[in-house]
């Protein structure tokens, strides 16, 4: 069976490439639809007394997705209209200011403390808004919303809270995962091109298993969602995980052609029956170690380890 699957892949290399290409098309969409959760709290179990609390205020008082606003040396009038302006940004529920319960033609200095001590600072030069939203903190349109208000703001002014963090995570993540996989794939490329007889070997290795990670990251619509952190690992985790799979194929792929320098296709049908076991064995017990991973009570683990399966298989 292994020699017969052995012979038709080193017989017909034109086919396999021509498939493996075909492939990355149904990858590409894939991995575009996709949604990436952004919101860590999700993987939390549910029998949590804080998740519990956060379900609640979301669905009975629509008060789970909030965000901060610290406002420093801004007049009383253009808060006002700030907060008028936050208000009408689509996704944005309600914003709760000083306004909201006093008129602010009221000096600071003669407010109730129980005021002053929530939107205001000590020294009285800076105050705060609280800005709710409609939907949950992870959803698109939180996340549209805190952009158009981060828009709104001068450098006088500061968002924070969960909803804001979990944006300026999308966007770090983002901008910085091409940049560290480029990173990894180039410091692979410089090692492998010392230590590989040919310098056309490690970039059709590369070339290879970046197909493979295109498969995977396309494959996980079938989860119909992945955590942002396991987007951002999972293609140089994979790579770092299989990369010597394919180093210990080539390499007895080379010891073969000794034998047969005028058959490559033969030689490298017995490369992959010669490796077969070794690999099979090896991959195994990575897929056990990730498949400890969905175990876990936090379920990021068994997000992380069903990937890294399914990459590795």
């Amino acid at each position: 069976m292994i020699k017969r699957l052995a012979d038709f892949i080193a017989g017909h290399p034109k086919l396999i490439v021509i498939l493996a290409v075909a492939l990355l098309v149904p990858s590409l969409f894939g991995y575009l639809a996709t949604f990436v959760n952004y919101d860590i709290l999700s993987y939390l179990p549910k029998d949590l007394n804080s998740v519990q609390g956060e379900q609640i205020l979301d669905e009975t008082f629509h008060n789970a997705a909030s965000s901060f606003i610290v406002i420093e040396n801004t007049q009383q009038k253009d808060c006002a209209e700030l907060k008028a302006k936050i208000e009408q940004v689509d996704g944005v529920n309600a914003v709760l200011w000083v306004d909201s319960l006093a008129d602010i033609s009221i000096p600071q200095s003669i407010l109730p403390e129980e005021l002053t001590d929530v939107f205001y600072s000590q020294d009285g030069t800076s105050t705060m808004m609280m800005v709710q939203y409609k939907q949950s903190g992870s959803s698109d349109e939180t996340m549209n919303a805190i952009n158009a208000i981060k828009g709104l703001l001068n450098k006088n002014c500061f968002v924070s809270g969960l909803s804001a963090i979990a944006v300026e995570t999308k966007e770090l993540a983002d901008k910085e995962a091409p940049v560290y996989i480029g990173v990894a794939i180039g410091v692979a490329l410089l090692i492998m091109m010392f230590t590989m007889q040919s310098y056309l070997q490690p970039f059709l290795l590369l070339t290879a298993l970046l197909f493979a990670v295109a498969y995977n990251m396309g494959s996980n619509i079938m989860f119909g969602s992945i955590s942002y952190i396991t987007q951002c690992i999972g293609a140089i985790l994979q790579l770092g995980v299989t990369m010597d799979y394919s180093v210990f194929l080539i390499d007895r792929y080379e010891e073969e052609l000794r034998y047969s320098p005028d058959n490559r296709k033969e030689a490298m049908s017995r490369a992959i029956v010669g490796t077969f076991t070794s690999l099979a064995g090896s991959s195994l017990t990575t897929v056990f170690g990730f498949l400890a991973l969905c175990f876990m009570s936090f379920t990021l683990g068994a997000d992380i380890g069903l990937v890294m399966m399914k990459g590795v298989l």
